[in-house]
Protein backbone atom coordinates (compact mmCIF):
# COMPACT_ATOMS: atom_id res chain seq x y z
CA UNK A 1 0.00 0.00 0.00
CA UNK A 2 1.31 3.43 -0.92
CA UNK A 3 -0.16 6.76 0.19
CA UNK A 4 0.81 10.09 -1.38
CA UNK A 5 0.14 13.06 0.92
CA UNK A 6 0.11 16.78 0.13
CA UNK A 7 1.17 19.75 2.28
CA UNK A 8 2.22 23.38 1.70
CA UNK A 9 4.94 25.62 3.07
CA UNK A 10 3.71 29.08 4.24
CA UNK A 11 2.70 31.57 1.54
CA UNK A 12 3.72 35.22 1.46
CA UNK A 13 0.72 36.53 -0.49
CA UNK A 14 -0.78 38.58 2.36
CA UNK A 15 -4.24 39.26 0.91
CA UNK A 16 -4.93 35.73 -0.33
CA UNK A 17 -7.49 33.59 1.49
CA UNK A 18 -7.05 30.38 -0.53
CA UNK A 19 -5.22 28.88 -3.48
CA UNK A 20 -7.29 26.03 -4.94
CA UNK A 21 -5.67 23.54 -7.29
CA UNK A 22 -7.51 20.67 -8.99
CA UNK A 23 -5.38 17.57 -9.43
CA UNK A 24 -6.69 15.08 -11.97
CA UNK A 25 -4.00 12.42 -11.86
CA UNK A 26 -1.23 10.96 -9.71
CA UNK A 27 1.13 8.39 -11.23
CA UNK A 28 4.15 6.71 -9.66
CA UNK A 29 7.06 5.41 -11.72
CA UNK A 30 9.11 2.38 -10.68
CA UNK A 31 12.80 2.72 -11.38
CA UNK A 32 13.79 0.92 -14.56
CA UNK A 33 14.90 -2.63 -13.87
CA UNK A 34 14.59 -6.14 -15.23
CA UNK A 35 13.40 -9.10 -13.20
CA UNK A 36 16.44 -11.41 -13.30
CA UNK A 37 14.34 -14.55 -12.80
CA UNK A 38 12.02 -13.94 -15.76
CA UNK A 39 14.20 -11.47 -17.74
CA UNK A 40 11.05 -9.36 -18.19
CA UNK A 41 10.95 -5.63 -17.51
CA UNK A 42 9.26 -4.59 -14.27
CA UNK A 43 5.84 -2.87 -14.51
CA UNK A 44 5.61 0.61 -16.00
CA UNK A 45 3.88 3.71 -14.61
CA UNK A 46 1.16 3.04 -12.02
CA UNK A 47 -1.80 5.46 -11.79
CA UNK A 48 -3.10 6.02 -8.25
CA UNK A 49 -5.80 8.69 -8.64
CA UNK A 50 -9.15 7.76 -10.17
CA UNK A 51 -11.07 11.04 -9.98
CA UNK A 52 -10.20 14.75 -9.83
CA UNK A 53 -9.93 16.44 -6.44
CA UNK A 54 -9.48 20.10 -5.50
CA UNK A 55 -7.15 21.11 -2.68
CA UNK A 56 -6.86 24.47 -0.91
CA UNK A 57 -3.10 24.73 -0.54
CA UNK A 58 -3.38 27.36 2.19
CA UNK A 59 -5.37 24.93 4.35
CA UNK A 60 -2.33 22.62 4.21
CA UNK A 61 0.14 24.83 6.08
CA UNK A 62 1.51 24.45 9.59
CA UNK A 63 1.92 20.69 9.33
CA UNK A 64 -1.60 19.99 7.96
CA UNK A 65 -1.81 17.34 5.24
CA UNK A 66 -4.40 15.87 2.89
CA UNK A 67 -4.48 12.45 1.31
CA UNK A 68 -3.82 12.99 -2.39
CA UNK A 69 -3.96 9.38 -3.62
CA UNK A 70 -3.42 5.83 -2.44
CA UNK A 71 -3.41 2.34 -3.87
CA UNK A 72 -1.72 -1.03 -4.04
CA UNK A 73 1.62 -0.98 -5.85
CA UNK A 74 4.32 -3.64 -6.26
CA UNK A 75 7.14 -3.61 -3.73
CA UNK A 76 10.29 -2.01 -5.06
CA UNK A 77 12.12 1.23 -5.67
CA UNK A 78 10.34 4.18 -7.27
CA UNK A 79 11.98 7.24 -8.78
CA UNK A 80 9.30 9.76 -9.74
CA UNK A 81 5.77 10.93 -8.98
CA UNK A 82 3.79 12.65 -11.75
CA UNK A 83 0.86 15.01 -11.03
CA UNK A 84 -1.68 16.30 -13.56
CA UNK A 85 -3.48 19.58 -12.79
CA UNK A 86 -6.49 20.97 -14.59
CA UNK A 87 -7.59 24.13 -12.79
CA UNK A 88 -6.33 26.67 -10.26
CA UNK A 89 -7.94 29.68 -8.60
CA UNK A 90 -6.91 32.19 -6.00
CA UNK A 91 -9.48 33.69 -3.60
CA UNK A 92 -8.66 37.01 -1.97
CA UNK A 93 -9.74 38.06 1.53
CA UNK A 94 -12.46 40.28 0.00
CA UNK A 95 -14.00 37.17 -1.63
CA UNK A 96 -12.97 37.94 -5.20
CA UNK A 97 -11.72 34.96 -7.16
CA UNK A 98 -8.99 34.99 -9.79
CA UNK A 99 -8.30 32.18 -12.22
CA UNK A 100 -4.66 31.22 -12.39
CA UNK A 101 -3.23 30.47 -15.80
CA UNK A 102 -1.52 27.08 -15.55
CA UNK A 103 1.71 27.21 -17.46
CA UNK A 104 2.07 23.41 -17.50
CA UNK A 105 -0.56 20.99 -16.25
CA UNK A 106 2.06 18.26 -15.81
CA UNK A 107 4.36 18.20 -12.78
CA UNK A 108 7.13 15.64 -12.35
CA UNK A 109 8.57 15.27 -8.86
CA UNK A 110 11.88 13.38 -8.84
CA UNK A 111 11.92 11.40 -5.61
CA UNK A 112 13.41 8.04 -4.84
CA UNK A 113 11.46 5.96 -2.32
CA UNK A 114 11.08 2.33 -1.40
CA UNK A 115 7.80 0.40 -1.08
CA UNK A 116 8.00 -2.65 1.18
CA UNK A 117 5.72 -5.69 1.24
CA UNK A 118 3.02 -5.77 3.92
CA UNK A 119 3.52 -2.25 5.26
CA UNK A 120 1.79 1.09 4.81
CA UNK A 121 4.25 3.30 2.92
CA UNK A 122 3.75 7.06 2.80
CA UNK A 123 5.30 9.88 0.77
CA UNK A 124 4.56 13.57 1.42
CA UNK A 125 4.84 16.25 -1.26
CA UNK A 126 5.03 19.99 -0.55
CA UNK A 127 3.04 21.96 -3.15
CA UNK A 128 4.51 25.39 -2.37
CA UNK A 129 1.79 27.93 -3.16
CA UNK A 130 4.02 30.92 -2.38
CA UNK A 131 6.62 29.87 -4.94
CA UNK A 132 4.05 28.56 -7.46
CA UNK A 133 1.79 31.63 -7.83
CA UNK A 134 3.47 34.38 -9.83
CA UNK A 135 2.41 37.62 -11.49
CA UNK A 136 3.01 37.74 -15.24
CA UNK A 137 4.95 40.96 -15.75
CA UNK A 138 4.15 41.11 -19.49
CA UNK A 139 0.40 40.99 -18.92
CA UNK A 140 -1.74 43.37 -16.88
CA UNK A 141 -1.38 41.71 -13.48
CA UNK A 142 -2.29 38.23 -14.73
CA UNK A 143 -1.49 35.48 -12.24
CA UNK A 144 0.24 32.28 -13.34
CA UNK A 145 0.57 28.93 -11.59
CA UNK A 146 4.01 27.39 -12.10
CA UNK A 147 3.78 24.40 -9.77
CA UNK A 148 6.69 24.04 -7.36
CA UNK A 149 6.33 20.61 -5.77
CA UNK A 150 9.09 19.02 -3.71
CA UNK A 151 9.32 15.90 -1.55
CA UNK A 152 9.21 16.35 2.22
CA UNK A 153 12.06 14.44 3.88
Amino acid sequence: MLQIRLTDAPIDLTTVQSVNVTITGVTVFPEESTNLMTMLPEPGPIPLMTRPATFDLLALTGGAMALLASGEVPAGTYGRIHLDTSDATMVNEDGTSTSLQIESNKVDVPIQFQVSVGTANSVTLDFNAGASVQVNQTSAGQFILRPVVTPVP
